[in-house]
């Protein structure tokens, strides 16, 4: 009896201390953020490099302006080494008390998607649905997402997010997204002279 009883003692502190041995302790938890792990962009990958120097080259896209809403032609590389990438970044200000501000990487492979899915967004309004209210959006690998609505008295609204937990949003109109199109368009032109 004594000898079952020493037995299933030794078995059950065997199976406390193995199964104590799989928790991590405080020194190994990770940070808890947000924040995708891996970049997902390559203008976010080489920008997250440590131990080398990265040069960036930018044109600040001033042709027309939209209040908050500031885009680059963005064009980065890592000196001594291959590794470069292009593309744009779309920085949105907030405005009030606490103003933040954020900002998405478009890679060059995804700005002619993101060129096609404003001019879709644009057109969509209400006869697209029979229901009485709408929405469509549309997200880029870099946590841009522009989101075309109906608001009740005014028509079509459009709202422009970037971030993922601290995100920045502005509330534009069907124009101010045109405009903004027009400036993307631009800085892929830009980013084409580069080569």
């Amino acid at each position: 009896m004594h000898i079952r009883l020493i037995l299933f003692s030794t078995m059950m502190l065997f199976c406390a201390a193995t199964s104590m041995a799989q928790r991590p302790g405080p020194e190994f938890w990770g940070r808890v953020t947000c924040e995708p792990v891996e970049p997902r962009t390559k203008l976010e990958a080489l920008d997250e490099r440590h131990s080398t120097v990265i040069m960036k080259g930018f044109t600040r896209i001033t042709t027309v302006e939209v209040t908050g809403v500031r885009i680059d032609a963005l064009e980065m590389r890592e000196m001594g080494n291959v590794a470069r990438a292009k593309g744009v970044v779309i920085g949105l200000r907030e405005v009030g008390e606490r103003p933040r501000e954020n900002r998405a990487f478009i890679d060059y492979e995804e700005i002619d998607p993101l060129l096609n899915a404003i001019d879709v967004l644009s057109r969509i309004d209400e006869t697209t649905t029979k229901l009485a209210g709408f929405e469509a959006k549309y997200r880029t690998l870099g946590d841009l997402e522009v989101q075309v609505f109906r608001q009740t008295r005014s028509g079509t609204a459009v709202i422009i997010t970037t971030g993922i937990c601290e995100n920045s949003r502005a509330t534009l109109s069907l124009d101010d997204l045109a405009k903004i199109r027009a400036m993307i368009q631009e800085a892929k032109m830009r980013l084409d002279e580069v080569r």
